[in-house]
């Protein structure tokens, strides 16, 4: 699996590697052409700062490479696929990123709201 870092977590490097994936981290600026000769089995899109629309070079590399080799992305990289597909992301208002959930300590008994 080749891996472009757009700020990659350690963690999901590990989780990968223990599932048995080979792992090539490559810098986010690394040209489509060059994954495409490693022939990997798939390509990640990592997580990151900032705003997708902010790296059009990442969506056309996306773009070279979708439909060509299995692709995934988490966070920024999906979005950045969204985007390679023609779709559009926004900032949502502040604080509004998911459902809010409580959550209850098991020895005190407090729920507070974890906002997701």
């Amino acid at each position: 699996v080749v891996a472009y870092d757009f700020g990659i977590k350690y963690n999901i490097l590990r989780r990968l590697a223990s599932c048995g994936c080979k792992i090539t981290v490559v810098p986010s600026k690394w040209p489509a052409s060059e994954t495409l000769k490693m022939k990997p089995d798939g390509v990640l899109f990592s997580n990151g700062p900032g705003d997708p629309s902010a790296v059009p070079y990442a969506v056309e590399t996306v773009k070279e490479i979708i439909g060509k080799i299995p692709v995934f992305g988490i966070c920024m990289g999906h979005q950045l696929l969204g985007q390679a597909l023609g779709g559009k992301t926004f900032k949502m208002k502040f604080g509004h990123h998911g459902g809010n959930h409580p959550v209850r300590d098991l020895r005190s008994g407090r729920v507070d709201i974890s906002a997701q």
